[in-house]
């Protein structure tokens, strides 16, 4: 049977991919490998550091690269709770399983939660969505099982903000390219993805900033059981 999955899981993911993609100028997170010893067929890995912000889109076990979403998931942690990343298919006795990621304070988050965080940054909104049936005959599974779920339109606002206009706008072209290429990175469960309406706002007194936006476009497959 396949799993039940939520709009929130593929948001999360596009978080990452940004995460993953855009290098912050100032690093002010940690990059981390956590490299295990695996059991018979163990499943879960807990990594070993808290308040992880990303875990790479790629992982290896015994030296075979696999992705998220196709072969393993990721339940983050709040605040200091743990991370673990879980594979679909169990390792074997003695596999070596290398995770990389990233934990600490981020530049790009889902939303404005504080307005003294340093610059740069870049957040990504929901904006709207909307729900499109799939056709009977649509299989959503994985290839070896069948899969029923339906369609999801989703924009979000993506926003650059920078003390220096330059930066700023080479932060925004970057995020900008990598909305328009999302499709073709073999995310999980993405069909559609576009990036619109690029806007300059150059500096904004208020906020004490050069400011970019756009809009990205995204349509995910939502399954359900």
């Amino acid at each position: 049977m396949a799993t039940e999955e939520f709009l929130y899981e593929r948001e999360r993911e596009l978080l990452d991919y940004f995460r993953n993609q855009i290098a912050d100028p100032i690093t002010r997170s940690t990059t981390k490998t956590d490299t295990f010893i695996a059991t018979a067929s163990q499943t879960v890995f807990t990594l070993s550091n808290n308040r992880v912000k990303n875990v790479r889109d790629t992982i290896t076990v015994a030296g075979i690269t696999i992705r998220k979403g196709y072969n393993f998931t990721v339940a983050y942690g709040q605040g200091n709770d743990t991370t673990t990343v879980t594979l679909i298919t169990p390792a074997t006795l003695n596999d070596e399983v290398i995770i990389i990621y990233d934990y600490g304070p981020s530049m790009i988050e889902r939303e404005f939660s504080r307005s003294d965080a340093k610059l740069p940054r870049l957040i990504i909104m929901f904006l709207t969505g909307s729900e499109e049936p799939a056709a009977l005959n649509d299989d959503m599974g994985d290839g070896t099982t069948s899969g029923q779920g339906s369609y999801f339109n989703a924009s979000f606002r993506v926003e650059v903000r920078d003390q220096y206009a330059n930066r700023a706008r080479v932060t925004a072209s970057k995020a900008f390219n990598l909305g328009q290429k999302m499709r073709h990175a073999n995310l999980f469960r993405v069909n559609i993805t576009n990036s619109t309406d690029m806007q300059n706002f150059d500096y904004d007194i208020e906020k004490d900033c050069y400011i970019w936006q756009f809009t990205i476009n995204v349509q995910w497959e939502i399954i359900f059981q």
